[in-house]
């Protein structure tokens, strides 16, 4: 008897290349290599036009030249890319990447358009504080909520990718190459936000101290900079531990003590306290 052969989810996308063989899965994504291995074929789970919306996003990012298509075929939609031979950062490759990541998030956030839309950001404390008021966590609240009342967080928007986190981050071992991935979240904000989502993400892996400091060599020095900063970072802490209680409670705990105790640590070391 002959092989058996291996039914395709993906038909038409097999025709055009080849087998695809899993790569990694997601929450909202899954993500396939094709036969020659030059080509990532990201899949999502969702029917809300983010291949589109992804590939946009990574041509505003001046990333073009790593998109080759979108399609809508076999029930899904999907992106292909040119695939880059990296992996994502662990701590032992933080700081060896931190130059790149300076350099690509500088000019990514060049560009400015409009302001900042505060009023969401007073919508998602408003859900943080209902979710979290059964925890003493007013000092972190008091680091974002301050500067908001006072108006220091009404700044022109720049070109943010708002996921930065280690996974999201890739590096290739043999020339330190840097590539930032998953740009379905990317959108205008402040830019603080941006680089207080990367220490929270990706530069904890650190020590609490290193962490810290190797954040302070990508936020600008100057005072609103640094002052924004410590309000995001604020921000990010508290997102994250409503992430976890609403989507990973049984981690909530473990999560709760050593979130609040980064948090803590740098508030105490930042301006604007």
């Amino acid at each position: 008897m002959g092989a058996v052969q291996r039914a395709s989810l993906f038909p038409t996308l097999e025709r055009l290349y080849g087998p695809l063989t899993p790569l990694d899965s997601g929450m909202q994504s899954r993500v396939y290599t094709d036969a020659g291995r030059e080509r990532v074929i990201k899949v999502y789970r969702t029917h809300k036009g983010e291949h589109r919306t992804e590939a946009e996003n990574m041509r505003r990012a001046d990333m073009g030249a790593w998109v080759l298509a979108v399609h809508e075929a076999d029930g899904v939609e999907a992106l292909v890319m040119r695939r880059f031979e990296g992996h994502p950062l662990l701590e032992t490759d933080v700081k060896r990447a931190v130059p790149e990541l300076k350099r690509i998030l500088r000019a990514l956030h060049e560009e400015r358009r409009g302001e900042v839309d505060l009023p969401r950001l007073r919508e998602r404390l408003k859900r943080f504080r209902s979710a979290l008021a059964p925890y003493p966590l007013d000092d972190v609240f008091e680091a974002i909520e301050a500067p908001l009342a006072r108006g220091e967080l009404n700044v022109p928007a720049a070109f943010c990718h708002l996921d930065l986190w280690q996974d999201n981050i890739l590096i290739n071992d043999a020339t330190g190459e840097v590539l930032v991935i998953d740009w379905t979240k990317a959108a205008w904000d402040d830019p603080m936000r941006d680089l207080a989502l990367l220490k929270t993400g990706t530069l904890d892996l650190l020590p609490r101290q290193e962490s810290l400091r190797v954040a302070l060599e990508l936020v600008p020095p100057d005072a609103s900079s640094r002052g924004r900063f410590r309000a995001y970072l604020a921000h990010s802490y508290l997102h994250d531990l409503y992430w976890f209680l609403m989507n990973e409670p049984y981690e909530f705990e473990e999560q709760r003590e050593l979130k609040v105790r980064r948090a803590r640590h740098a508030l105490a070391r930042l301006p604007g306290g």
